[in-house]
């Protein structure tokens, strides 16, 4: 017997609505663990499609974090001003003056 993982599950309407939505189309009984094989089986063979949609999700920074990445900031002195808007026309393109 293999082992079995338990994860919370938010999507439980959406997978009874692919379950039933499987039935009719196929006529065929499947259940919940059988179509969550069939999904993670072609994930596996669409990886690709997998990363894409990571990269597209928008996860917000929490506190901490945004704490940490402000306290790395440095005053560079006089004439930083120059050194930002070359850092943005590098980054964002263009010419700042």
């Amino acid at each position: 017997m293999l082992p079995v993982s338990t994860v919370k599950f938010d999507l439980k309407d959406d997978l009874e609505e692919l379950q039933a939505r499987l039935y009719l189309d196929t006529r065929k009984r499947l259940t919940k663990k059988e179509i969550l094989e069939i999904v993670f089986r072609i994930g596996l063979e669409n990886y690709d499609l997998i990363v894409n949609e990571i990269r597209l999700m928008d996860y917000p920074l929490d506190d901490d974090v945004i704490q940490k990445v402000l306290s790395l900031a440095e005053d560079l002195g006089p004439s930083s001003e120059d050194l930002s808007s070359r850092v943005d026309d590098v980054i964002y393109g263009g010419d700042s003056t």
